[in-house]
């Protein structure tokens, strides 16, 4: 039962919401983009992380649901 709640309270963070929102965007510059996170493994605690820029967008890109659903064979 532990792995299903699991499950259930990391997807709960992604379903209502954008993937960041811009007060927690710390800093941008030419190369990277510092900004505020929870850190899960240890209860929420609050950190900074500075990643590239593209580092950044690609993770980014993982939260964007697509237009529409998925189904198999290319078709929605």
């Amino acid at each position: 039962m532990a792995d299903s709640e699991h499950v259930v309270c990391y997807l709960g963070r992604y379903t209502h919401r954008i993937a960041i929102s811009n007060d927690r965007i710390i800093d941008i510059n030419d190369t990277h983009v510092r900004f505020r996170a929870k850190d899960y493994r240890k209860k929420g605690a609050a950190k900074t992380v500075s990643l590239p820029g593209v580092e950044f967008l690609k993770r980014f890109c993982q939260h964007v649901m697509p237009r529409a659903p998925f189904v198999s064979g290319g078709k929605a």
